[in-house]
């Protein structure tokens, strides 16, 4: 009987043993599948108000990194009032953003980002000769100008070559590896004064005061938009 108790006793040891050691190389094997707070270096696709991009990121700390991207969109339209005058516009947004990003807590892809945009974003017009819109007669600072006479009036807008920024931006991942995600980010920029220029197809046939005088009023009005909003939505990989 004793024997019997000692064997069965035995068994049981065992098989406890088993489990246990089992359940250790279970949980072992979970912790080794858990994925990092974040990888350092991401790259991604994004869709926003700056235009159509990519960027990409290192996160060399747990709480900074830098990031940099570019952006572009196109957009024409024919019979763009500007001033009174109808244009046959191209706008063309394009910037590089480099920045530098802090993450106020160690774990969380929460961030702050501070940097620049380079700047090569520019509006162009052109009022063609053959009169169109109506513009047989172009009125140029208050006086009124033949179409044919001028030839084509030609409008440059740009902005200045560097923006400060600030953003705020975030990232959800779809996998437990938190190497997919989708990212957004909100924030501004500082865009400053344009440079407007207007020339003639003809030179000398509207004074160079009458070109600068209008100039100076496209200028006028586009300087009242000096904060342009940044928000941006992209998919990234990281690793």
């Amino acid at each position: 009987m004793t024997k019997s108790r000692f064997s069965f006793l035995s068994v049981v040891a065992v098989a406890c043993g088993l489990v246990a050691g089992n359940g250790q190389t279970l949980r072992a094997a979970d912790n080794a599948e858990e994925a990092p707070a974040y990888h350092p270096f991401t790259a991604g696709a994004e869709a926003g108000t700056p235009g159509f991009g990519g960027s990409a990121s290192w996160r060399f700390a747990d709480h900074f990194g830098v990031r940099g991207g570019f952006n572009y969109f196109g957009y024409s339209k024919n019979g763009n009032e500007i001033d009174g005058i109808n244009y046959n516009t191209d706008l063309r947004l394009m910037s590089e953003p480099l920045g530098v990003d802090l993450y106020p807590w160690a774990k969380s892809s929460f961030r702050i980002t501070v940097g620049i945009m380079l700047n090569q974003n520019e509006l162009t017009g052109v009022v063609p000769q053959d009169p169109v819109f109506g513009n047989t007669f172009i009125d140029i600072n208050g006086t009124a100008y033949d179409s044919a006479s001028i030839g084509d009036l030609n409008l440059k807008v740009k902005q200045q070559p560097i923006s400060p920024y600030i953003s705020i931006g975030a990232s959800y991942y779809f996998d437990k590896a938190k190497h997919w995600s989708l990212s957004g980010e909100l924030g501004v920029a500082y865009t400053g004064n344009p440079e407007v220029t207007l020339t003639t197809g003809n030179p000398g046939s509207v004074p160079q005061q009458d070109l600068n005088a209008e100039a100076t009023q496209i200028e006028d009005t586009a300087s009242k938009y000096k904060f342009y909003p940044i928000l941006r939505i992209g998919v990234n990989y990281s690793f």
